[in-house]
């Protein structure tokens, strides 16, 4: 009796375990990105919002966002320049935040701002996105032994 009686507590612990690991690994990848044109129609809820930091951005921004009024920037969208959404953030700002940076934060919009979560601001680097140069085929010196 002991041994089905540890068999089925084991049973629940794996099955409570694999549901944690599921929810926890899923969780990201269950935010929607969206632009701050779409963020106007979108329905409530949490969004992963992607553009460009419009320019005015706050030089002290790392002082700002762990302040207790926050960091305030704009974040334009990459195709309707037009459009925009201020953004309230708290947290750690990466080093490479500056006007123009193409950014990522996650959040909640209430009242025409979005409401970041905390340490959820991460900024694209624009080389890693760029399609590297191709070497020249006649480059004088490559591959020649003699030189």
């Amino acid at each position: 009796m002991k041994s089905r009686v540890r068999f089925a507590l084991a049973i629940l612990l794996a099955v409570g375990l694999g549901s944690w690991l599921a929810y926890t690994s899923l969780g990201g990848s269950l935010e929607t990105y969206v632009s701050p044109a779409q963020l106007a129609s979108a329905h409530p809820g949490t969004y992963r919002l992607n553009g460009i930091v419009a320019p005015g951005a706050p030089g002290d921004a790392a002082a700002q966002a762990e302040s207790p009024a926050g960091l305030r920037f704009v974040v334009r969208d990459k195709k309707v320049p037009a459009a925009h959404v201020t953004v309230l953030y708290r947290g750690t700002v990466p080093d490479t935040f500056r006007d123009g940076r193409e950014v990522v934060v996650t959040g909640k919009m209430q009242e025409g701002t979005f409401m970041a979560d905390r340490g959820s601001l991460t900024t694209l680097c624009p080389s890693k996105f760029r399609a590297k140069a191709a070497a020249p085929a006649s480059d004088p010196g490559y591959g020649s032994a003699g030189t």
